[in-house]
């Protein structure tokens, strides 16, 4: 029975968590995008059961429906408990969203803290619940990711593995909560992993599935928008298009440089920032309910063209300044879905001034609507490709593609180059060296397992060794000699030389006796003591990648790093040289990998 077990713990390590295998990684995609979707599932439910069931609200978003002093009593009442649970807490612990799940892979490796994941969870269920006009999708994301790393550290995955399997719960995470797992999929690799490769494609995918088959089994087959019929119905709309791209482009542009003056103020102490917001809130709220919650509702409405021009200008700038104050002070909602009600809102305004200025053509409002959210949601969070995906999947049209490209690029390129700036998640950042995209040659390395690079040609011996058991370990012609209590590594090559030269010495002495003692004992070789060129190792885990193990040589001016395969170090199985690293990442063909 031991050894079946034994057996099973050393399969699941070589095929699963210390591996490059694509099944073993696929079957834990699949887990993950289970558990993201139920994770998801779960907190959808914490907000919607008691709203409908405690609240004389026919919907979970019609807080129109409440008189004005209750919304206002819960928007107070949710700020204030909000503030005394973060309060106590230290900076670190109050992290959440999606600009700590970036720090989190980028720094660490995606592993994600559970408290921080509780924490998020509980939030953000709160926020909602009070009705402050925040979003979701922020939210599900920490919690798609947060669940993904947990379940890759319970499992001990190695860091390459890890960052993707976040990747797989932030795809489940999207995908559950639009039911639009092509966007899911987009999504994670374009703004969390930033990057797009082979190897994360396939596990990425397999868990925005499993999140949209979780989502239709409960929620059902729709989408999160109801979406009209929408098409373009003549080319001479394109200078149309055009323009809504660059009113798209300079709302998205305004999005994030007011998140960047709120920013101003985050040295407030926490009870002013979140007090002045939900008391701004509940003022708001006597006279735009609609901005409550996650607006859903009123995005369909602008889509259907069911609100009039004045009152979606008036809600488009009370959505993003509210917004903007939301995500600015760290509370602990989301923006993506407050970046697709402004651009519903500026699309709804577009389309209808275009039936005064073009009454000749019939024009969508539910067209320009929907160009309006995805341009804005793309430019905001230099997610274009996200964008794209999701507004073909929300209209299940492709005559959708090519007006929406023209629209999504025009809005990201006035935002990246005319105002030349970055996504507002990166924004949120801050002066954090974090804020920095990584390199290519960054991302390679952290896409690659330590034990690609390594070498095994090396013995660990002891200080002190005879010079038969010397003899003995150069028979197998290994590079190198570990000696894992000195920390200290030395080419065989010295001891080669260095018993040579013994010999000879041993032979003049014998020459000069005019005799030979073949029995005479000779005194052990100190490896240490000997001449040599030796190096100093430091130690690092099999699960790092060569990232890891590159940091780790420049923090401590190392050449050499040992392989472990556990956390104890009881035994090297492998080692690592900055030349390997450098020769690896100079020669290693492009395989998009």
């Amino acid at each position: 029975m031991t050894s079946l077990k034994q057996w099973l713990q050393q399969h699941w390590l070589t095929h699963v968590t210390l591996s490059n295998n694509q099944i073993g990684m696929a079957l834990l995609a699949l887990l993950v995008g289970l558990a993201s979707a139920g994770v998801i599932t779960l907190f959808r439910f914490a907000i919607e059961i008691p709203l409908v069931e405690l609240l004389p609200m026919s919907s979970e978003e019609d807080y129109e429906a409440l008189a004005p002093w209750l919304r206002a009593a819960l928007l107070l009442a949710g700020g204030v408990l909000l503030i005394a649970i973060f309060q106590p807490l230290s900076k670190e612990q109050r992290s959440v969203g999606v600009g700590h799940v970036l720090i989190r892979m980028e720094r660490h490796q995606g592993y994600l803290p559970l408290p921080n994941l509780m924490l998020q969870w509980l939030a953000a269920v709160i926020a909602l619940l009070s009705g402050h006009s925040v979003g979701r999708e922020g939210p599900a994301v920490h919690l798609g990711a947060g669940t993904a790393s947990q379940i890759g550290q319970r499992f001990g995955l190695a860091h390459h593995r890890l960052r993707i399997l976040a990747g797989c719960g932030v795809a489940s995470a999207i995908s559950a909560s639009f039911n639009t797992p092509m966007a899911g999929v987009i999504f994670a690799m374009e703004v969390v992993l930033l990057e797009y490769s082979i190897r994360g494609f396939i596990p990425i995918i397999l868990a925005s599935v499993a999140g949209a088959i979780v989502t239709e089994a409960v929620f059902g087959a729709e989408t999160a928008f109801v979406v009209p019929g929408v098409d373009m119905h003549s080319l001479l709309e394109i200078p149309y298009i055009f323009a809504l791209g660059v009113m798209a482009g300079l709302t998205a542009s305004g999005f994030v440089m007011a998140v960047r003056q709120f920013q101003h103020f985050s040295h407030w102490p926490l009870w002013l920032k979140w007090g002045g917001l939900s008391l701004t809130t509940a003022i708001i709220s006597l006279w735009l309910p609609q901005l409550l919650g996650i607006g859903y509702d009123t995005v369909n409405d602008a889509l259907a063209g069911k609100v009039v021009v004045f009152t979606l200008f008036a809600l488009l700038i009370g959505k993003l300044w509210l917004a903007a104050w939301a995500a600015a002070a760290g509370f602990p909602g989301g923006l993506i879905g407050p970046s697709l009600f402004v651009g519903a809102a500026l699309g709804g305004i577009m389309g209808q001034l275009s039936a005064w200025w073009l009454p000749q053509y019939p024009v969508s409002v539910g067209f320009y609507a929907m160009l309006g959210m995805c341009a804005v949601m793309g430019a905001t969070l230099r997610a274009p490709l996200a964008a794209l995906v999701a507004m073909l999947e929300l209209t299940a049209n492709p005559n959708i593609i090519m007006p929406g490209m023209l629209a999504i690029v025009v809005a990201s390129l006035i935002a990246s180059e005319i105002f030349n700036l970055p996504s507002v998640f990166q924004v949120l950042l801050g002066k954090n060296p974090l804020a920095q995209t990584p390199t290519p040659v960054q991302q390679m390395l952290r896409n690659t397992w330590v034990a690609q690079a390594m070498t095994r040609r090396f013995v660990c011996v002891d200080r002190h060794i005879s010079r038969d058991s010397a003899e003995l370990i150069l028979q197998d012609q290994p590079d190198w000699l570990l000696l894992e209590h000195e920390q200290a590594l030395l080419s065989t090559a010295d001891l080669v030389n260095v018993m040579a030269h013994d010999a000879e010495q041993r032979a003049e002495q014998q020459t000069d006796a005019g005799h030979e003692d073949e029995h005479a004992q000779q005194p052990p070789l100190d490896l240490i003591a000997m001449p040599a060129q030796r190096h100093e190792v430091g130690q690092i885990s099999l699960k790092a990648n060569l990232q890891d193990a590159l940091d780790l040589m420049q923090s401590g001016q190392l050449q050499w790093l040992a392989v472990y395969r556990d956390e104890q170090k009881n035994h090297c199985i492998g080692l690592v040289s900055r030349e390997q690293i450098e020769l690896f990442y100079r020669y290693q063909p492009s395989t998009g990998q």
